[in-house]
């Protein structure tokens, strides 16, 4: 996703972060090629240090502020959880606190220079142009789409993660900010396994393609990577 970006996009600045930015190889190889690309270094599971992130953010922007924040982190460690009978709370709460908690938050700490950059946004509809938040959700989230059970601390906290964004989106509006939900499809990574039906290019052009065209009545929407709506 961070190669469409440079490439498509063509950020003024674009931000990754990692938990280890030394050993983040490709994102440091694509930092030396690419002047805009900035590595900083965010555990999620650290909320002390997202305000830090967000002060180097604003300075390195100039305070103009922040036009997209993709929360795209998460995890998927309970493929064993398979019922209810060898549910473990501990394994529950680490998916919660990584898939629900981070994004929230996160948003919450840079509402500031998403508001900022929204209100620079001038005759700019809402959307990229002015400010946007998405935070990567997935198919395994909708109560409608679960015909099968199991994954039950995946699924849980990327569905309390949908309620809390739909929520937000609400909050955000006012803000002049766009909020949505996005599921980028069965994807070959070490998260999706060898057997996705969608390589990272092909998910990575779907997301951007759905990014670049949202707009307000995106706001509060569930989509996946080709556009569609799904139900929640």
């Amino acid at each position: 996703m961070v190669k469409q970006i440079l490439e498509k996009i063509k950020p003024q600045h674009l931000f990754a972060t990692c938990r280890n930015p030394s050993g983040a190889k490709e994102l440091n190889d694509l930092a030396s090629q690419y002047g805009n690309l900035h590595v900083i270094e965010l555990d999620l599971g650290n909320e002390d240090k997202y305000t830090e992130v967000v002060d180097k953010v604003d300075a390195m922007t100039g305070g103009e502020g922040l036009n997209v924040l993709i929360n795209n982190s998460g995890i998927y460690g309970d493929k064993g959880v398979s019922s209810i009978f060898n549910l473990d709370k501990k394994q529950l709460q680490e998916h919660f606190d990584v898939n629900t908690f981070a994004p929230v938050f996160l948003t919450k700490a840079f509402v500031p220079l998403l508001e900022k950059a929204s209100s620079k946004g001038g005759s700019a509809p809402n959307g990229i142009g002015r400010a946007v938040v998405m935070n990567i959700s997935t198919k395994m989230a909708s109560i409608t789409d679960n015909t099968s059970g199991g994954a039950f601390c995946y699924r849980s906290s990327k569905t309390a993660l949908n309620m809390l964004t739909k929520c937000m989106s609400f909050d955000l509006k006012a803000k002049g900010i766009v909020t949505v939900l996005m599921h980028p499809g069965w994807v070959r990574t070490d998260m999706g396994g060898p057997n996705g039906l969608l390589s990272t290019d092909e998910s990575a052009n779907g997301i951007l393609n759905v990014l670049e065209n949202i707009g307000e009545d995106d706001n509060g929407k569930f989509l996946q990577f080709d556009g569609q709506q799904i139900a929640w």
